[in-house]
């Protein structure tokens, strides 16, 4: 038989089923992708309420930006056989009631011990992050990924994710952000911050004015419901620090004393990082600041800093 006859002598059904498992083959090749692998740059932080039994998950972009547009799921396991996992099912950002980048779902350990706590995150793009966290649990507390979690039974405010822009100029302006979770019961307010680096500190908001990005002053500070988060971020809300004492490089650290309507004073230390992302524009960016708008009509071109900073930020209602 000449080696080209092979197929000749073959009988039509296995013709048929390798003809099967080439279009299979091709099928498959051509298979849409599947989950994305953890590659994304997404940042992921666990904040565990022990008195609600709640589980709040951050989620920010590689440049610190709060990502509002997932769906977050979240399972806790143990190396134990028998052990029944405790799974909270997919929620949106929205679903506590406010879009910052803080995702809540119900959720308690069950048994003491250490814990793995995969967070699963699916984007908008029909891709998946899921990440592996650990977890350690005690009758006295709560640590996750080496952060001791709040442990009074009423729930406490809780301070994360601070960090301050570089400001490579004395006299200028600065920014830091945070983010402030309540566990407690009842409404609280962010009423004001303090620093020894600056003459000033205040509390500013980034709002579109018909197309205008303008800083507005808020004086009163800003609301954090009971059980819910204030999330201070690039291009929001966030501290102004005007009038800087000296300037500020990566890898400083500087103090800051927040002031709350019922906790009273809390004072945080705030490292000095690069943040990318902020809409910060080019004519200031030697002021550190977290976005910039245009001067208003019949500004001095060289005004002293604290003129400077006037100039630049909108302190009136935002109407």
């Amino acid at each position: 038989m000449k080696p080209t006859d092979w197929g000749a002598r073959l009988s039509p059904a296995l013709l048929l089923f390798v003809l099967i498992l080439a279009v299979a083959g091709g099928v498959a090749a051509c298979a849409a992708p599947g989950p994305a692998a953890d590659d994304s740059g997404l940042q992921i932080t666990l904040l565990y309420s022990r008195g609600g039994e709640i589980m709040r998950v951050r989620l920010a972009d590689a440049a610190g930006a709060a990502v509002t547009d997932a769906v977050v799921s979240l399972e806790g396991n143990m190396n134990h056989a028998g052990m029944v996992p405790v799974a909270a099912e997919g929620v949106t950002d929205d679903a506590d009631g406010s879009a910052d980048g803080q995702y809540t779902l119900p959720f308690a350990f069950s048994m003491l011990g250490d814990w793995i706590l995969t967070v699963t995150v699916e984007q908008t793009d029909g891709t998946a992050v899921k990440r592996d966290i650990d977890a350690q649990v005690t009758s006295e507390s709560v640590t996750i990924a080496g952060t001791l979690q709040a442990e009074t039974p009423g729930g406490e405010l809780q301070v994360t994710d601070v960090r301050a822009r570089p400001a490579p100029l004395a006299g200028g302006t600065g920014a830091v952000y945070l983010t402030v979770v309540n566990g407690t019961a009842e409404d609280e307010q962010l009423a004001a911050v303090s620093s020894p680096v600056a003459e000033a500190v205040e509390l500013h908001e980034t709002v579109d004015d018909n197309g205008v990005m303008r800083m507005r002053h808020e004086p009163e500070g800003f609301a954090i419901p009971a059980g819910g988060t204030l999330q201070l971020a690039p291009g929001g809300k966030h501290v102004m620090l005007i009038g800087l004492a000296a300037p500020l490089a990566v890898g400083d650290t500087i103090t800051l004393t927040l002031t709350f309507a019922h906790a009273g004073e809390k004072v945080i230390q705030a490292p000095v990082v690069e943040i990318e992302g902020s809409g910060q524009s080019p004519m200031h960016a030697s002021d550190g600041d977290d976005a910039h708008m245009e001067h208003q009509p019949g500004a001095s071109m060289t005004p002293t800093p604290a003129e400077e900073h006037d100039q630049e930020h909108d302190h009136g209602t935002g109407n």
